[in-house]
């Protein structure tokens, strides 16, 4: 995570669930004093599902969150933006998509 002159690093696990249709992620540690972040998919027919993305975090330093916080969250969006774009492009946007 970085952004101008602030870099930080973190370490987490990630861990499919096959059977139950979801990725955790287990914060493991680095500059947040909480991190959470799921993936939980919903089949919806036979070629088709519901992706739910989760993510809650708090920064450790106040400082850091004041610097990096905004920033964290309009990466987030645009992550979450294109793997939109990118499943529309593999897959096909579905007739039910918003």
């Amino acid at each position: 995570v970085s952004f101008k002159l602030v870099k930080e690093t973190f370490t987490s696990r990630v861990t499919l669930d096959r059977a139950n249709l979801k990725i955790l992620v287990e914060y493991l540690r680095g500059p947040f004093s909480n991190l959470e972040n799921r993936w939980s998919f919903e089949p919806q027919g036979e070629h088709a599902c519901d992706v739910t993305f989760f993510l809650a975090y708090e920064f450790k330093s106040r400082m850091l969150a004041m610097l990096m916080g905004s920033m964290f969250d309009t990466a987030f969006r645009r992550f979450a933006a294109a793997f939109e774009k990118r499943a529309d492009a593999i897959y096909g946007k579905s007739a039910g998509a918003g």
